[in-house]
């Protein structure tokens, strides 16, 4: 099964790598669960020494739904559920030491300073389905730090966050159709006047 989210991700997570580091083929972002990272099991020791993104919320994006659940196609009304509009929060985390980790992290920040916006202009590669995605920086207060490290399960390691909107799904199934409506007669009688 095709994904929008995984595609989309290990899309920007390519550039970032390139943008990092390129020409190596070792690179040093890769997608992951950082919440497995103080596990200590064999799949934490993968973890070691990585710039992680991981996803840690998906949420709708209420302003941007829209309320018609048709649309029409010429003469016929399609009706079909509205599509979803969402926001994607994502960790970039660097189990490193701090000598390499804070340059990674501020890496990753540099390179949506550069380029934040991602859509078919820029990104030749990005699926057709993914009009485009903006990244906007999360800032966090020491409280909400804590309460996020504190439900991924581990100690605060370097990282930053980042808001990735605007992902929309659209199956695009149709629930029916109908015809247009092409003339609305309007049975106008006057009441007499008393």
């Amino acid at each position: 099964m095709k994904s929008l989210i995984y595609d989309t991700l290990l899309l920007v997570s390519e550039e970032i790598n390139t943008f990092l580091d390129p020409g190596n083929p070792q690179k040093p972002l890769m997608l992951g669960n950082i919440s497995m990272f103080n596990d200590g099991d064999e799949f934490t020791a993968s973890l070691k020494d990585k710039l992680i993104v991981s996803l840690v919320n998906i949420e709708e994006d209420r302003i941007a739904k829209t309320p018609d659940n048709f649309i029409r196609q010429g003469e016929r009304t399609i009706y079909r559920n509205p599509p979803l509009h969402f926001n994607i929060t994502l960790i970039f985390s660097a189990t490193h030491a701090y000598d390499r980790a804070l340059p990674l992290i501020e890496g990753v920040i540099r390179f949506f300073q550069v380029k934040s916006v991602f859509d078919i202009t820029n990104t030749t590669s990005l699926d057709e389905e993914v009009s485009r995605v903006v990244f906007d920086l999360v800032s966090l207060n020491l409280e909400q730090m804590h309460q996020l490290w504190t439900s991924l399960g581990g100690k605060y390691i370097p990282s930053v966050i980042f808001k990735m909107r605007m992902m929309t799904i659209d199956e695009k199934t149709d629930k029916g159709n109908a015809p247009a409506i092409i003339e609305i007669v309007i049975d106008d009688k006057q009441k007499n006047a008393v």
